[in-house]
Protein backbone atom coordinates (compact mmCIF):
# COMPACT_ATOMS: atom_id res chain seq x y z
CA UNK A 1 0.00 0.00 0.00
CA UNK A 2 1.37 3.41 -0.93
CA UNK A 3 0.73 5.62 2.07
CA UNK A 4 1.42 9.30 2.58
CA UNK A 5 0.98 11.38 5.70
CA UNK A 6 0.52 15.11 5.82
CA UNK A 7 0.64 17.62 8.65
CA UNK A 8 -3.12 17.32 9.23
CA UNK A 9 -2.89 13.69 10.34
CA UNK A 10 -4.35 12.37 7.09
CA UNK A 11 -3.03 9.15 5.62
CA UNK A 12 -3.83 8.44 1.99
CA UNK A 13 -3.57 5.03 0.37
CA UNK A 14 -4.42 3.05 -2.77
CA UNK A 15 -5.81 -0.43 -3.37
CA UNK A 16 -3.53 -3.45 -3.69
CA UNK A 17 -1.72 -4.17 -6.97
CA UNK A 18 -3.47 -7.54 -7.01
CA UNK A 19 -6.86 -5.79 -7.20
CA UNK A 20 -6.70 -5.63 -11.00
CA UNK A 21 -6.29 -9.41 -11.18
CA UNK A 22 -9.29 -9.93 -8.88
CA UNK A 23 -11.43 -7.49 -10.86
CA UNK A 24 -10.35 -9.15 -14.13
CA UNK A 25 -11.40 -12.56 -12.80
CA UNK A 26 -14.80 -11.14 -11.84
CA UNK A 27 -15.19 -9.47 -15.25
CA UNK A 28 -14.30 -12.65 -17.15
CA UNK A 29 -16.67 -14.76 -15.03
CA UNK A 30 -19.51 -12.29 -15.61
CA UNK A 31 -18.75 -12.13 -19.33
CA UNK A 32 -18.66 -15.92 -19.64
CA UNK A 33 -21.98 -16.32 -17.85
CA UNK A 34 -23.58 -13.68 -20.08
CA UNK A 35 -22.20 -15.36 -23.23
CA UNK A 36 -23.45 -18.79 -22.15
CA UNK A 37 -26.94 -17.42 -21.44
CA UNK A 38 -27.01 -15.60 -24.78
CA UNK A 39 -25.81 -18.68 -26.67
CA UNK A 40 -28.43 -20.88 -24.99
CA UNK A 41 -31.07 -18.36 -26.01
CA UNK A 42 -29.60 -18.48 -29.54
CA UNK A 43 -30.18 -22.25 -29.57
CA UNK A 44 -33.78 -21.71 -28.51
CA UNK A 45 -34.43 -19.01 -31.12
CA UNK A 46 -32.65 -20.45 -34.18
CA UNK A 47 -34.42 -18.48 -36.89
CA UNK A 48 -35.31 -14.86 -37.45
CA UNK A 49 -34.01 -11.51 -36.40
CA UNK A 50 -33.79 -12.44 -32.70
CA UNK A 51 -31.08 -15.02 -33.47
CA UNK A 52 -29.02 -12.33 -35.21
CA UNK A 53 -29.49 -9.93 -32.30
CA UNK A 54 -28.33 -12.60 -29.83
CA UNK A 55 -25.16 -13.27 -31.84
CA UNK A 56 -24.45 -9.53 -31.96
CA UNK A 57 -24.96 -9.34 -28.18
CA UNK A 58 -22.43 -12.14 -27.68
CA UNK A 59 -19.91 -10.13 -29.71
CA UNK A 60 -20.65 -6.97 -27.73
CA UNK A 61 -20.22 -8.91 -24.47
CA UNK A 62 -16.83 -10.26 -25.55
CA UNK A 63 -15.60 -6.81 -26.62
CA UNK A 64 -16.94 -5.28 -23.40
CA UNK A 65 -15.21 -7.88 -21.24
CA UNK A 66 -11.87 -7.43 -23.01
CA UNK A 67 -12.15 -3.64 -22.73
CA UNK A 68 -12.96 -3.89 -19.05
CA UNK A 69 -9.97 -6.15 -18.39
CA UNK A 70 -7.46 -4.15 -20.42
CA UNK A 71 -8.57 -0.55 -19.81
CA UNK A 72 -11.24 -0.06 -17.14
CA UNK A 73 -9.91 -2.22 -14.29
CA UNK A 74 -6.29 -0.93 -14.41
CA UNK A 75 -7.54 2.68 -14.50
CA UNK A 76 -9.93 1.96 -11.64
CA UNK A 77 -7.04 0.72 -9.50
CA UNK A 78 -4.87 3.72 -10.36
CA UNK A 79 -7.53 6.31 -9.57
CA UNK A 80 -9.02 4.88 -6.37
CA UNK A 81 -7.80 6.53 -3.15
CA UNK A 82 -8.89 6.40 0.46
CA UNK A 83 -7.67 8.17 3.54
CA UNK A 84 -8.24 8.05 7.26
CA UNK A 85 -8.58 11.50 8.76
CA UNK A 86 -9.16 12.53 12.37
CA UNK A 87 -12.80 13.31 11.53
CA UNK A 88 -13.53 10.26 9.36
CA UNK A 89 -12.87 8.36 6.16
CA UNK A 90 -12.42 9.98 2.76
CA UNK A 91 -12.83 7.96 -0.44
CA UNK A 92 -11.95 9.31 -3.88
CA UNK A 93 -12.22 7.71 -7.28
CA UNK A 94 -12.16 8.63 -10.93
CA UNK A 95 -9.86 10.61 -13.17
CA UNK A 96 -12.10 12.60 -15.52
CA UNK A 97 -15.18 12.58 -13.33
CA UNK A 98 -13.73 12.70 -9.82
CA UNK A 99 -16.04 11.54 -7.03
CA UNK A 100 -15.06 12.37 -3.47
CA UNK A 101 -16.93 10.92 -0.50
CA UNK A 102 -16.38 11.76 3.14
CA UNK A 103 -17.78 9.51 5.87
CA UNK A 104 -17.80 11.30 9.26
CA UNK A 105 -16.39 9.17 12.07
CA UNK A 106 -19.34 10.06 14.33
CA UNK A 107 -21.83 8.55 11.84
CA UNK A 108 -20.06 5.20 11.35
CA UNK A 109 -22.26 2.40 12.70
CA UNK A 110 -20.16 -0.60 11.72
CA UNK A 111 -16.96 -1.59 9.96
CA UNK A 112 -16.97 -5.01 8.32
CA UNK A 113 -14.33 -7.00 6.45
CA UNK A 114 -15.47 -9.17 3.56
CA UNK A 115 -13.31 -11.86 2.02
CA UNK A 116 -14.83 -13.91 -0.78
CA UNK A 117 -13.10 -16.99 -2.19
CA UNK A 118 -11.15 -15.05 -4.82
CA UNK A 119 -10.12 -12.34 -2.35
CA UNK A 120 -8.99 -14.96 0.17
CA UNK A 121 -6.90 -16.67 -2.51
CA UNK A 122 -5.05 -13.39 -3.16
CA UNK A 123 -4.89 -12.52 0.60
CA UNK A 124 -7.11 -9.46 0.12
CA UNK A 125 -10.18 -8.06 1.86
CA UNK A 126 -12.75 -5.36 1.23
CA UNK A 127 -13.67 -2.99 4.05
CA UNK A 128 -17.36 -2.03 4.26
CA UNK A 129 -18.24 1.01 6.37
CA UNK A 130 -21.90 1.38 7.30
CA UNK A 131 -23.67 4.59 8.15
CA UNK A 132 -27.39 5.12 8.58
CA UNK A 133 -29.04 3.93 5.36
CA UNK A 134 -25.83 3.58 3.33
CA UNK A 135 -22.70 1.46 3.02
CA UNK A 136 -19.35 2.53 1.59
CA UNK A 137 -16.65 0.16 0.41
CA UNK A 138 -12.88 0.29 0.15
CA UNK A 139 -12.13 -2.66 -2.16
CA UNK A 140 -9.22 -5.08 -2.46
CA UNK A 141 -6.85 -4.14 0.34
CA UNK A 142 -4.08 -6.39 1.59
CA UNK A 143 -5.27 -8.29 4.68
CA UNK A 144 -2.92 -6.33 6.93
CA UNK A 145 -4.03 -2.96 5.52
CA UNK A 146 -7.70 -3.94 5.80
CA UNK A 147 -7.23 -4.87 9.47
CA UNK A 148 -5.41 -1.59 10.06
CA UNK A 149 -8.20 0.42 8.41
CA UNK A 150 -10.87 -1.43 10.39
CA UNK A 151 -8.95 -0.80 13.60
CA UNK A 152 -8.59 2.89 12.77
CA UNK A 153 -12.35 3.26 12.20
CA UNK A 154 -13.68 0.79 14.76
CA UNK A 155 -13.50 2.87 17.92
CA UNK A 156 -16.05 5.51 16.95
CA UNK A 157 -16.87 6.92 20.40
CA UNK A 158 -13.33 7.77 21.43
CA UNK A 159 -12.31 9.06 18.00
CA UNK A 160 -8.96 7.28 18.38
CA UNK A 161 -7.09 5.91 15.40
Amino acid sequence: MGETDDAGGTSSAVVSRRAVTVWNIASVCTGLIACVVLLVLRLVFQDGWLAIVLVVLVGVTVVSTVTECLIVNPRRALTFRYGVEPLGLSIGQGRWVRRETFVPRAQILYVRLRRGPVLRNFRLASVHVGVLGREFMVPCLDDRDAERLRGALKNVESGAE
